[in-house]
């Protein structure tokens, strides 16, 4: 597959396919979305990348993994402990944010994975503009990209009461001594 994908590169390419067959150690997979109608079934929810699945390789996991987790455990606790009840509202909060993390993330991919040489060379050429240019423009460019910054800054977080002291209790218990 990579063969064919890259036959006709030039440059390295053929000395760097040759040493596919000398290397015990390879790896090669994809950047995968995978995306649910739901990410919960009976008492076990996905959460993260496991659940939100936001992005390959562009950052924003993180931020979305710990608003999605902080929003389930106060979905747990507003639902008083009803599981169904919670997952459904965590989903409803954050489906939207989610899917607009996968769609910034596509994108971000798109243009950070050179389709073409022209491409290639276009962001060569903007990276060694970016590096020698002034300050204010440097701060301009900076702001035009900024759109995955303000996104994972868009979600409002309701403030949630503590979970009554039966739910900290039954927890406990579950998880045993």
């Amino acid at each position: 597959m990579l063969r064919e994908a890259f036959a006709g590169a030039g440059w390295e390419v053929p000395r760097l396919m040759a040493e596919l067959d000398r290397t015990p150690a390879f790896y090669f997979d994809s950047i995968t979305q995978l995306r649910m109608d739901s990410w919960s079934r009976g008492r076990v929810t996905l959460t993260g990348d496991a659940g939100y699945s936001p992005g390959p390789a562009v950052g924003g996991s993180t931020s979305l993994a710990v608003v999605g987790a902080y929003i389930l455990a106060g979905e747990l606790a507003a639902a008083g402990g009803d599981h169904a009840r919670a997952f459904q509202a965590c989903e409803r909060k954050l489906a939207d944010y989610a899917r607009r993390s996968r769609v910034f993330a596509l994108n971000a991919a798109r243009r950070l994975v050179p389709g073409s040489r022209f491409e290639l060379w276009a962001l060569a050429q903007i990276g060694r503009l970016v590096s020698v240019a002034p300050r204010g423009v440097s701060r301009a460019l900076a702001k035009l990209s900024s759109h995955g910054v303000r996104l994972h800054d868009s979600i409002a977080l309701r403030e949630y009461a503590r979970a009554p002291a039966a739910v900290h209790q039954s927890a406990v218990l579950a998880e045993g001594p």
